[in-house]
């Protein structure tokens, strides 16, 4: 009885449109090979980005080549790295879960490069950085089929998969080779591992085992994925109290404990490895401190990382949770304390920004809950006001917008006119977590200078205009204390960001480059042609 009630509870359309709709899988193949070919195209030529990203390159480098974890000539130092076993450096600041997964795409990019006599250092690094993309089409993957298991049609569930991957921060975030990307994945399978044991009548305890190793995973990447392991656990804890069975919580999470303890002795043998203790972890970064209303407002609101503003799809959402609320007000709630969670956290950290990145990055993983609900108001499209649709149109257009200007030009033109402009102010420009102050200076705004910059770096590739050429030093060198690199030197902000426009350090010659582009878009084309024919199918199959 529970188990049918539950089902009537998370049942949304008929049954084409739900989990055992033939053609879910060959979708789902197809999401995943669209989203793929789009990231790929799109890929970043910047090879640096910044030292998060070079550090961790860095050690999977020594590993595979050199069979050690430490760092000979680190390209940062600070908090990010310490002394450690051997009076050695090692990263410090990270756990070893992004490391881990570019290992086999270093050696794919030194075989290629060994293969074809490209560049080592040039194949490794776009190889290693490749690896978010990879990890951004495989949470498209997971998110679609979240959708189909949370009632929607394929239909919708295949609308709402491309505005995730597409008109969301998702897609910069992919390019950015930071480390969100590989969270959000961890989070949404063991969010839906645990989703679906719920709704299955709380009885298949496998999907729990699944859901503590996507779990211990996401420890094994960010030590701050702790956030999400007791509410994880609490979901279907609930769900047993509510329908009295109390006695079968304790099983439960004895199972999904024994899931997550291997990676638990992993990091720790992590530490042991470094720093000669397997609970010593070398961060001496001071952490927290942040009022927590100023962090809360700038992950939110604030012009330059309010998280409404990078994805305007958000404000529909008072259109459609109250709909989720009313056919699956448990789901609802987990979806809001994902959220809120995350928020809260990070509103309390010093560096809630997540600086230089492109917006409130630290918010990345709480995405897919807040896009997921939007799936009522397409589910129900023909149904919807007019004036609705023509918001939610326009704010589609606008969400895909803000992401192709984010794409498409280097994040680094951005910094390099933040300096400029603040130089001759009484506020001059300083690095450092704690030392921005543009969040809420609308003209300073990333949305506002992005826009900006795209113009401007498209008639620069296309005309050759170089007024829009930005080449000298945008700050004085004043002593060693306030000498900072030319942005314009070390990234290539002049160009579209795309790695076929690479002139710093192609990969191939223009030719090969453009072809490989070339047949990146037509898979693309292929498989986006595939998933029309699919919702037109389904649309006519539902009369």
């Amino acid at each position: 009885m529970q188990a049918r009630a539950w089902q009537s509870e998370t049942s949304h359309d008929a049954s084409p449109g739900g989990a055992r709709h033939p053609t879910l899988h060959a979708a789902a193949a197809r999401v995943g090979l669209f989203v793929l070919a789009i990231y790929l195209l799109s890929a970043s030529s910047d090879l640096r980005h910044n030292g998060d990203t070079d550090l961790r390159y860095q050690t999977t480098r020594a590993i595979v080549d050199h069979h050690r974890l430490w760092i000979a000539h680190p390209v940062a130092m600070g908090t990010r790295v310490a002394a450690g076993r051997g009076g050695h450096l090692y990263v410090s600041a990270y756990g070893p879960g992004q490391i881990v997964l570019m290992v086999p795409l270093y050696v794919a990019g030194r075989i290629l490069a060994g293969e074809f006599s490209l560049p080592s250092g040039t194949a490794t690094l776009y190889a290693s950085r490749s690896l978010d993309l990879f990890l951004g089409a495989a949470l498209a993957v997971l998110f679609l089929y979240m959708a189909v298991s949370m009632g929607y049609g394929l239909s919708t569930a295949i609308l709402l998969t491309v505005l995730f991957a597409l008109a969301t921060a998702a897609w910069p975030d992919a390019q950015s080779a930071l480390e969100q990307t590989q969270v959000s994945v961890c989070l949404l399978l063991a969010a839906s591992a645990t989703w679906r044991f719920v709704r299955g009548g709380l009885r298949d305890r496998r999907w729990l085992l699944l859901a503590g190793s996507a779990t211990g995973f996401g420890l094994f990447t960010r030590y701050d994925f702790v956030i999400y392991v007791v509410l994880i656990a609490a979901f279907p804890a609930l769900r047993r109290l509510r329908s009295g069975e109390t006695g079968q919580i304790t099983r439960d999470w004895l199972a999904y404990a024994l899931a997550i303890l291997p990676w638990i002795a992993l990091l720790m043998l992590w530490n042991q490895l470094r720093f000669g203790s397997p609970f010593n972890v070398a961060l001496h970064l001071k952490t927290f401190g942040e009022l927590p209303w100023v962090g809360f407002l700038g992950l939110t609101l604030s012009p330059g990382k309010g998280i409404i503003w990078y994805v305007p799809l958000l404000f529909l959402l008072p259109c459609s949770v109250p709909a989720l609320h009313r056919r699956s007000p448990f789901l609802a709630a987990f979806f809001c304390a994902l959220v809120l969670v995350t928020v809260v956290f990070y509103s309390n950290v010093l560096y809630w920004h997540g600086d230089p990145a492109w917006g409130p990055r630290y918010l990345y993983p709480a995405l897919p809950y807040l896009v997921l609900p939007l799936g009522e108001l397409f589910a129900r499209w023909r149904y919807q006001a007019s004036a609705l649709k023509a918001a939610a149109t326009l704010l589609i257009i606008l969400s895909l917008g803000i992401q192709v200007a984010a794409v498409s030009v280097n994040q680094w033109r951005f910094w390099y006119r933040l300096e400029a402009a603040q130089e001759h102010t009484g506020h001059q420009f300083w690095w450092g977590p704690t030392r921005y102050e543009y969040y809420w200076i609308i003209p300073h705004s990333p949305l506002v200078i992005g826009m900006q910059n795209l113009y401007e770096v498209a008639r620069l590739d296309a005309t050759g205009a170089q007024q829009y050429r930005l080449s000298k030093r945008p700050t004085a060198c004043i002593g060693p204390q306030r000498c900072f690199s030319n942005p314009a030197r070390d990234y290539p902000i002049n160009t579209l960001a795309f790695w076929w426009t690479d002139t710093r350090h192609p990969l191939f010659d223009a030719r090969v480059q453009g072809t490989i582009a070339v047949a990146l878009l037509l898979i693309a084309l292929e498989s986006g042609g595939a998933l029309l024919r699919v919702t037109g199918q389904e649309r006519r199959d539902l009369g």
